[in-house]
């Protein structure tokens, strides 16, 4: 193959792995519970390692949850899900010191219920056709945007 036939090889392949924003969003929950759930297991076998690699993972993938967030779109949904994500961001480094297992299972149930809301909001919506525009993450759990996810959200405190 020809340097450009490479070049050309690899820019189709681009356009053909877009991902949706939403799906993205799922897949971001998905890795984060996984992490969590590794996280918990380096807490119990004291290994700093394994604890350290996926907390530092789990505080990479909060962290781009929480830049998803459309704050002026979003109102106070939006600044609740952003309050909560800081939260968890305040409290998951402090596992490196304490090693309290405590702190990786709440994290690990903020983001279990937070996955259950997009799946029940956004991907539904992105099933049925609603699908947000390309590059456009305004959906319910993530900016406050359509549908009743304003009120799932802001209900989550009372449903963990």
């Amino acid at each position: 193959m020809a340097p450009n036939e490479f070049l050309k090889a690899y820019r189709q392949a681009g356009r053909q792995a877009v991902i949706p924003p939403v799906k993205l969003i799922h897949m971001l929950f998905e890795r984060g519970i996984v992490h969590l759930d590794e996280a918990e297991k380096g807490v119990l076998a004291n290994d700093p390692r394994q604890r350290g690699e996926n907390v530092s993972k789990v505080i990479a993938i909060v962290t781009e949850l929480n830049a998803a967030i459309d704050r002026k779109k979003g109102g106070e949904s939006a600044e609740f899900l952003a309050s909560l994500y800081e939260a968890i961001l305040f409290e998951l480094p402090r596992v490196a010191v304490s090693n309290d297992v405590e702190v990786v299972r709440q994290a690990r149930r903020y983001l279990r219920r937070l996955k259950e809301i997009w799946e029940e909001t956004a991907m539904r919506e992105n099933i049925a056709g609603d699908t947000p525009v390309e590059g456009d993450v305004s959906s319910p759990a993530i900016a406050g945007g359509r549908g009743d996810g304003n009120k799932r959200v802001a209900n989550l405190s009372l449903s963990i």
